[in-house]
């Protein structure tokens, strides 16, 4: 989770699925149901796509361009990322598309020829391998092998890809926490280089944390979040925002922030209330 280039590699590479237990959903990567069926977690996705490309060459080393003269170039990017390989509004001259076929040349290794961004084909491919291997995935999996619920997805994230696509100035974006490209792209600006090494805690911490006698889970969960707070926590603020889907996708289940943060022994974390499937916390470290 700290190792941020690794992550925008898991949301580029063509993604391998192989389940390692018939309960596990780790195989899906840096995805969840959650993050699928109720497009959340979208925020970090964006944000983290948006930082690798301005800043980053293909090997993860730095670029030594501008990266403010390249947002177009990182706008077209994301829409390359999401595109499907259809359109979906009916007047083909209207600003906002769902399908870039056109952007191929420029990012063929995130979009085909035919339109099949890359997270159209990593859902397609997720559904082709549960299909083929139901006995080895958990049941709750079985409905993306369904065409139905594929179409189902692809529709709300056809109306999903239009909003994405609005100005920030645009009065239809004044919904509460909006997710645009404009402010994914403004947000890797002022976040910069992604971060290309793990933090590793010292044993001081690691010890405080086990002095807590959480279960398993819970001690790994502990360890991810002051992971993820070293890794982010500003020298003026001792709060950081904690993108609670994207941790539990990347622990390997879509509930497992719900499951084992209310078994975190009291005095580890503070918390403010939840908003918008993010919350501020302050580890006690």
């Amino acid at each position: 989770m700290t190792n941020e280039w690794l992550e925008y590699k898991a949301y580029t590479d063509t993604p391998v699925f192989l389940a390692e237990s018939k309960q596990s959903t780790a195989f899906m990567g840096r995805f969840s149901t959650t993050i699928i069926k109720k497009n959340k977690g979208f925020n970090r996705i964006f944000t983290i796509l948006a930082r690798g490309y301005l800043f980053h060459n293909a090997d993860g080393t730095l670029r030594t361009d501008d990266p403010y003269e390249r947002t177009e170039e990182a706008r077209r990017f994301l829409c390359a990322w999401c595109s499907l390989p259809y359109e979906t509004v009916s007047n083909k001259a209207l600003t906002f598309h769902t399908s870039f076929p056109e952007l191929h040349s420029e990012f063929p290794n995130i979009v085909d020829e035919n339109g099949a961004g890359w997270y159209y084909r990593y859902l397609h491919s997720l559904s082709t391998y549960i299909r083929k291997n139901k006995e080895d995935v958990t049941k709750k999996l079985h409905c993306f092998a369904e065409k139905k619920t594929l179409k189902a997805i692809e529709d709300t994230w056809s109306r999903k890809l239009i909003q994405f696509q609005y100005s920030v100035y645009n009065d239809r974006s004044s919904a509460d926490f909006p997710l645009l490209f404009d402010t994914a792209i403004a947000d890797a600006l002022v976040l910069g280089p992604l971060r290309t090494e793990a933090v590793v805690l010292s044993d001081e911490i690691l010890d405080k944390i086990r002095s807590y006698n959480a279960d398993a889970k819970t001690e790994r969960l502990m360890i991810t979040l002051a992971e993820y707070y070293i890794a982010n926590k500003e020298p003026d603020c001792e709060w950081v925002i904690m993108p609670r889907t994207n941790i539990s996708a990347y622990l390997g289940s879509a509930s497992y922030m719900e499951m084992y943060e209310s078994r975190i022994p009291e005095g580890f974390m503070e918390k403010k209330p939840e908003m918008g499937g993010v919350s501020a916390v302050k580890i006690n470290i």
